[in-house]
């Protein structure tokens, strides 16, 4: 029998030690053919020409609006790419990915989410648990990506922090899993990696990342490669780069009581946000993530949450929180 840990004991876990997350969830698209990085490369922002075989890059999927069609992690192994998509979304990104794929292109796309499980080892102490569960294998560095037997082993960003992607068959993982739990990794909830990924300040599917926004503005710039070739919506993407005049920037906030997602915000200025992600925190209490106008997101403004009857006070501080 595994101890029954409360979540403040599970979060003090992923913070020292390592916790075991189920992400079968995540969508995973399958792309073969000579072209599949090409077709990539015009289709997403960030520079996916030579990139290294078995490294992991992230690009965001845009439309001709600069609006976000998907942040997705590209594997690029020697005999195809997997892409890692947001929940629930594998299905629209090979569809979106189809529709670009010219007569002359050498690339199939599949989707292998149902055929496929993964997991995630996070925390200070993944890296020991990843070499306890793949003894005599040399395990990738940040951004890299090995396999192991059937198991793809990848090190690389999991909603703002580094941890260890494990892809591969259902029966591969289940065992995976089993090894994993008679070595004591506790597993966790999803509620707690949303609650790591709003400390880190990162942008999450469904909240942020939306086809409401356009990468710039919701922190996703490290995707983003402004030296590349055309992409479809780098027109606009560029202009608001060059220009440096953003519509809305993602900011961190505190309060004192909950602030929920989809509540509005009003800044001194009376220009108005939206509050994206929410969660509470055993070390800050109560934050969120927010998108507001730049002149009002500096750190120490005070913001006013709009929800129902009720006007919560927040505050404006960096992120990642504890910065």
């Amino acid at each position: 029998m595994y101890p029954t840990l409360n979540f403040d004991e599970l979060y003090a876990s992923a913070r020292s030690g390592c916790v075991l997350l189920e992400r079968a969830s995540v969508g995973r698209v399958w792309m073969q053919g000579r072209d599949r990085l090409d077709l990539l490369h015009r289709m997403s922002t960030n520079d996916m020409t030579g990139m290294a075989l078995n490294t992991v890059r992230q690009t965001v999927l845009t439309n001709h609006l600069g609006r976000i069609v998907d942040c997705v992690e590209v594997l690029n192994l020697p005999d195809g790419a997997l892409l890692l998509t947001s929940p629930d979304q594998s299905g629209a990104v090979r569809a979106w990915l189809a529709r670009h794929v010219f007569f002359q292109d050498d690339v199939q796309l599949r989707d292998t989410t149902a055929e496929m499980d993964q997991l995630l080892l996070l925390g200070a102490g993944a890296d020991k648990v990843a070499e306890l569960l793949f003894a005599g294998a040399t395990l990738p560095g940040l951004q890299q990506v090995v396999q192991v037997g059937e198991v793809l082993v990848a090190h690389m960003d999991a909603g703002g922090r580094c941890g260890f992607e494990l892809i591969g068959p259902v029966a591969a993982v289940s065992a995976v899993r089993a090894q994993a739990m008679a070595a004591g990794v506790l597993p966790a909830p999803a509620s707690l990696l949303h609650l790591l990924r709003v400390e880190a300040g990162a942008a999450g599917a469904g909240a942020e990342i939306s086809s409401v926004y356009i990468p710039l503005e919701v922190g996703l710039w490290p995707a983003v490669s402004f030296s590349k070739g055309c992409y479809i919506g780098q027109e606009i993407i560029a202009r608001m780069e060059s220009r440096g005049r953003l519509a809305k920037t993602l900011v961190g906030l505190q309060s004192k009581l909950e602030l929920v997602p989809g509540a509005e915000l009003v800044a001194p200025d009376a220009t108005r946000g939206i509050v994206t992600s929410s969660a509470y925190s055993p070390r800050f209490g109560w934050i969120a993530l927010a998108l507001l106008k730049p002149a009002a997101a500096n750190p120490g403004t005070q913001v006013i949450a709009e929800q129902g009857a009720a006007r919560i006070s927040a505050q404006v501080v960096p992120i990642p929180f504890g910065r």
